[in-house]
């Protein structure tokens, strides 16, 4: 069966644009755009400056946008833009956790989303999907871009961003903890012990060493139930630096900040996917390291999950994973107060 054509792009490049520095790299993000017909444009950044754009020559106007007349690169980037200085935050905020640079992050609504990443340190790209349930086909495209970008331009290896699709998925590396994670409740948790065993066993069903090590449920931003395997003793090589405890504090202190970062990341968002009436401005939010990733997944307006793995090759096996504790926990009925 023969490949589909390729979709014919656009691309604007800014003043200090030259073959020299970004030849090879334009033509390898024609080459994407061209063969992702979910990506509506891409954006290339050097220490925060546009570079260039590509965008899908059939676009629709982004009505959302406050435009500036006659610079359609910088209207077009603008979301990549605002993603950029919000990846720039939370990267500052991760690395203390000693995982490693924040190296993709994904953005996402039933509408659309937004994908940034970096090739290199200073060199940033941004996606954007205007296609319902495109998200997933702009994250792969995207995610095969900037690993072409590294080994045949930068001569650099591959980070694995989204994981690796090899790794097998729910396959333990060894024998867990004989108690299961360790779950705690917090002060959202309606106080009843039947309630409060449902969501212990969907943690130990769910949460385990290979792939989701830590799961926090918040509803309207306040801790329900938090659990984690670190404890583990295959676990221990990845705690020789930050402490267990000391990465619990921290997973629990993002949880808190998130709401300020959510304001800036609805508003890059909602630029080119603004959400529906009663539902969640943003459905998902990966945060990929180049030591595993953090997921925060909604579960509705007031509800949402925050997992954590450790394990760059299983990223996308735990998000999976998250999705499913989702699910469930969003099938527990909540006790009325007594």
């Amino acid at each position: 069966m023969a490949a589909p054509a390729p979709h014919r792009t656009d691309t604007l490049k800014e003043s200090h644009w030259t073959a020299k520095r970004h030849g090879l790299i334009t033509r390898l993000c024609e080459e994407a755009v061209a063969e992702a017909p979910a990506v509506r444009s891409l954006s290339h950044y050097s220490n925060g400056i546009l570079d260039f754009a590509v965008f899908r020559a059939s676009r629709a106007p982004l009505s959302s946008l406050v435009t500036e007349v006659g610079d359609e690169a910088q209207n077009e980037s603008l979301p990549g833009s605002r993603l950029l200085l919000c990846a720039q935050d939370l990267g500052a905020v991760l690395r203390p956790l000693g995982t490693g640079e924040l190296m993709r992050t994904v953005l996402a609504n039933a509408r659309g989303g937004l994908w940034g990443g970096r090739a290199r340190p200073g060199e940033f790209l941004a996606a954007v999907t205007d296609v319902p349930d495109g998200v997933p086909a702009m994250d792969a495209a995207m995610n095969r871009l900037v690993t072409r970008i590294r080994a045949e331009v930068h001569s650099l290896p591959d980070e694995k961003p989204g994981g690796d699709p090899g790794a097998k998925p729910y396959l333990q590396t060894g024998a867990t903890t004989s108690e299961g994670p360790q779950v705690d409740f917090g002060t959202a948790a309606v106080p009843d012990t039947l309630y409060e065993q449902r969501l212990r066993d969907l943690w130990r069903t769910h949460v385990n060493t290979t792939d989701l090590q830590y799961a926090g449920y918040y509803r309207d931003w306040t801790l329900v139930c938090v659990g984690d395997v670190f404890d583990a003793h295959e676990l221990g090589p990845r705690f020789i630096d930050v402490s267990v405890r000391t990465r619990r504090t921290a997973y629990r202190d993002l949880s808190r900040s998130l709401r300020g970062h959510l304001v800036r990341l609805t508003d890059a968002l909602g630029l080119v996917a603004p959400a529906d009436a009663g539902h969640a401005p943003v459905d998902r939010l990966v945060l990929d390291v180049q030591e595993g990733a953090v997921y925060v997944l909604w579960t509705s307006p007031r509800a949402f999950l925050l997992g954590v793995t450790l394990d760059q090759r299983h990223v996308d096996n735990a998000e999976r994973r998250l999705r499913g504790l989702g699910q469930a926990v969003a099938g527990v009925t909540v006790p009325p107060p007594r």
